[in-house]
């Protein structure tokens, strides 16, 4: 589990990320309705498709320009939980987020954002989605070259650009160059016409 706090001039966010193994199998529907029940005012819960997740800097960023978009007023959605997955799918269309990174039936990994007011409340949110979905996969988001062939081909991001941030051939090396690629298009959905 990672825990951020970003700050400002006005307040606070406290960012959770983590990935659980759905252990429990539950349905595209069973999660959906869980997120929505833990949420609140204060607490903004999204579960997504871990396949297709970087690592938690990936998802770090997607949150905070999620943020920035409500603080800006400029969101692409009507909540906080939506704007969270259109950033992570580096894409301004929501239709095609979520059928990109939206849970579905059958899912074992499930990447985890939480955004709260405060520490205490994203790491319990974190834990009861831990004890109803399944055990907390460490390390998150493993290196593996599945998961790094995966995500350039679903991004379209080439060995050109991976190769432009990093000339080394180790696996963690190029998850790290593949995980900067990504938050560079998360950070232009905003931009993007």
């Amino acid at each position: 589990m990672r825990i951020e706090q970003l700050e400002d001039e006005s307040n606070g966010e406290v960012i959770g990320i983590t990935e659980l193994h759905n252990s429990n199998n539950l349905k595209q529907d069973e999660l959906i309705q869980l997120a929505n029940s833990l949420s609140s005012d204060s607490l903004t819960i999204q579960l997504m498709n871990g396949l297709l997740i970087a690592d938690e800097t990936h998802l770090l960023s997607a949150a905070q320009n999620a943020i920035n978009a409500k603080k800006g007023e400029y969101m692409l959605s009507r909540s906080l939980d939506v704007e969270i997955i259109v950033f992570a799918s580096a894409q301004r269309q929501i239709g095609r987020a979520l059928d990109a990174l939206g849970v579905y039936d059958g899912l074992d990994e499930i990447a985890v954002v939480v955004v709260g007011t405060d520490t205490s409340s994203v790491e319990d949110s974190i834990q009861d989605l831990a004890g109803k979905i399944g055990r907390e996969v460490i390390p998150a988001f493993a290196v593996t070259n599945e998961r790094i062939d995966r995500i350039k081909d679903h991004y379209q991001i080439s060995d050109k650009e991976i190769g432009a941030i990093s000339d080394s051939d180790k696996i963690e090396s190029q998850l790290t160059a593949l995980s900067r690629c990504l938050v560079s298009r998360v950070s232009l959905v905003a931009f993007d016409s």
